[in-house]
């Protein structure tokens, strides 16, 4: 097994740079998927037509008496202007893969090549996904959409994430909480606005929008359970454009997370009864709106003891703490048992690599591939 990989290993890794040259947006992976299915045509998975052309699911049946294992990788860039200085930066101005996905994609291509050498050891039914749109929060649904359409059942799934502060040529684990769910909320406010100098005569948007922020910061320190994490972030504001006039808009927009959906039910509607009763007593029009929700993920502890237990000590390594970021992985595990695990992607003397995702500059560890390769043969062999 380790002479197989060895040997495809300098191909799959010049595949990764490939992909790094030629990010693509989220459901607008076409090149990505075009590629893909041309470089694994040769292999033992059978692929599907999909509704878009974009994403890939594939299917390769050892035994139907067997459990079937998913493996998913997301293809989707981000609209970030790289500025890495590596050789094979992006060659789509605007369009980075900051996040990673670029080695997730190499990991699951250089693994559908070899396990496809090595049938005869293979212990499950397999179904590998390359899916677009992660980072819109997306094409998770998308593809389960495809799963029951083509009837393809699953029954665990796994799926990794590049992670610049766990070492390079490691697998990162953890039991049960792995990543926070998370809701985004857009407020808007209008009034009629006016003059400065006579406030009496008109509500304020931008007095009531820092009125509205600090209340939601409140319900994170006074009425949400302090033993269940919540993180509430205003990223975006924008109201007025003069000193001497009171704006007649104002509006913000941020997200909101934590690991219990009760807590995040519960911001919510704290959220629409203050913006509600905000407007009726200011006389203001307040409006808002909630979106780009995400579970939780969760991971399966018995996937997690079998998936470390498979491959060697020294190629795992427990993470203690989980991320308040999210996945759209966790839209599979509403359905189906599943756990995400981590590649480490930090070079011990390369500053850029330990910079956090979705930073222009940030560098990832090409170990990362083999260590992600080996660990998912380990899993998915006798």
């Amino acid at each position: 097994m380790n002479n197989i990989l060895e040997s495809n290993l300098e191909e799959i890794v010049q595949f990764r740079r490939y992909l790094h040259e030629n990010p693509e947006l989220s459901f607008k992976e076409y090149h990505t998927t075009k590629t893909l299915k041309e470089k694994l045509e040769n292999t033992a998975f059978e692929f599907f037509e999909l509704s878009e052309d974009t994403g890939l699911i594939g299917y390769l049946e050892k035994d139907p008496s067997l459990k079937t294992i998913a493996i998913r990788a997301d293809i989707d860039a981000l609209p970030i202007v790289e500025s890495t200085g590596l050789p094979y930066t992006s060659k789509n101005d605007g369009v980075m893969h900051a996040c990673g996905h670029d080695i997730h994609t190499s990991i699951l291509y250089g693994y559908c090549k070899i396990i496809s050498e090595l049938y005869d050891q293979i212990k499950y039914n397999l179904v590998v996904i390359f899916q677009p749109a992660e980072e819109i929060m997306s094409g998770a649904q998308y593809i389960k959409e495809e799963l029951r359409k083509h009837q393809i059942k699953i029954d665990e799934i796994v799926a990794y994430h590049t992670w610049p502060f766990l070492e390079e040529g490691k697998v990162g684990y953890r039991k049960g909480d792995m990543m926070a769910g998370a809701m985004s909320f857009h407020v808007e406010i209008k009034a009629s606005g006016g003059h400065a100098a006579h406030p009496h005569t008109t509500a304020d948007p931008v007095f009531l929008s820092t009125n509205m922020i600090n209340f939601f910061q409140s319900i994170v320190s006074r009425y949400n359970n302090p033993v269940k994490p919540l993180v509430i972030t205003v990223g975006s504001i924008h109201g007025g454009n003069k000193a001497n006039v009171i704006s007649s808009s104002c509006e913000f927009s941020g997200t909101m997370r934590s690991f219990s959906k009760d807590s995040l039910d519960k911001a919510r509607k704290l959220i629409e009864d203050y913006v509600a009763n905000i407007s009726e007593m200011s006389g203001a029009t307040c409006e808002i709106t909630f979106d780009n929700y995400c579970p939780p993920v969760i991971n399966n502890h018995e996937i997690v003891e079998e998936f470390i237990n498979a491959s060697p000590s020294d190629l795992m390594a427990e993470l203690h703490e989980p991320s308040m970021g999210s996945e759209d992985f966790a839209f599979y595990m509403e359905e189906y048992k599943g756990a995400l695990f981590r590649v480490g992607t930090r070079i011990e003397n390369e500053d850029k690599s330990k910079l956090g995702l979705h930073n222009p500059s940030i560098i990832f560890s090409e170990k990362a591939i083999e260590a992600g390769i080996q660990a998912l043969l380990n899993f998915t062999t006798k």
